[in-house]
């Protein structure tokens, strides 16, 4: 009985041996089959090892899109600037240049350039009486007269040196335009007489008398022609100007 325990349990143990055995074996079969992860790439010369795993990586996500914006114009090249204008103005032509010539400006038209006492004389009051001669006949007219414009001047007398016969003047007063026919041996100085007219009546030596101002009046030595005129003797037909 021992022995066939021994037996059996040797059997026993062979079959239990066998059993692991086989398991063993079966076992390193199937670790056979599991396929072994691919060997990594070699390793670049210098670049740092990548420890290897047997996890897949995640996929890198993609990059977004670009939008290509469209492309600008060019900006136009600036213009030059203008220079500014010069305000300097150019150097008057020869034509243009003012005269350097100092010249005397003529005196105003009809402006008085002398005063004098004015009194008046026909030929009531003449030298001869009742005559009408003169000391420059000849001058404009043979005998006092005149109409009293400037072609045609009234005879006027002053103090004998004072104007030189033929010297023209206007009086303002009487309107009317006289030359040196004569002299008035009662005036000195700016002192004038001039003709009234032919009349030998008193009513000319009244008239001479309403005409004549006290103290110095306006008249004008060598005037111009063309001054306001009042042609006709100072008395005629026993009127007195300005009647």
């Amino acid at each position: 009985m021992s022995g066939a325990r021994i037996l059996l349990g040797a059997a026993t143990g062979a079959v239990v041996v066998g059993l692991c055995t086989g398991v063993a074996a079966a076992w390193h079969t199937s670790a056979q089959d599991v396929a072994a992860p691919p060997p990594p790439p070699p390793r670049a010369s210098g670049a740092p090892a990548v420890a290897s795993s047997s996890v897949t990586p995640e996929p890198t996500p993609a990059p977004p899109p670009v939008t290509t914006l469209p492309a600008l114009p060019k900006p136009a090249p600036p213009k030059p600037a203008t220079p500014p204008a010069s305000t300097t103005s150019p150097p008057p032509s020869a034509s243009s240049r003012p005269s350097t010539t100092k010249t005397t400006p003529p005196p105003l038209v009809g402006a008085p350039n002398a005063r004098g006492l004015i009194t008046f004389y026909a030929a009531a009051d003449n030298d001869p009486p009742g005559s009408r001669e003169i000391a420059y006949p000849g001058t404009v007219h043979q005998r006092a007269g005149g109409t009293g414009t400037f072609t045609d001047p009234l005879t006027f007398a002053a103090e004998a040196g004072q104007f030189a016969p033929g010297t023209k003047i206007y009086v303002p007063a009487v309107r009317r335009y006289f030359v040196l026919e004569d002299t008035c041996a009662t005036c000195s100085g700016s002192h004038i007489d001039l003709w009234a007219g032919p009349a030998t009546d008193q009513g000319v030596v009244a008239c001479e008398e309403s005409l004549t101002r006290d103290g110095a009046q306006p008249y004008q030595v060598d005037p111009p022609p063309g001054l306001p005129t009042a042609p006709g003797d100072l008395y005629t037909g026993g009127r007195c100007y300005p009647a």
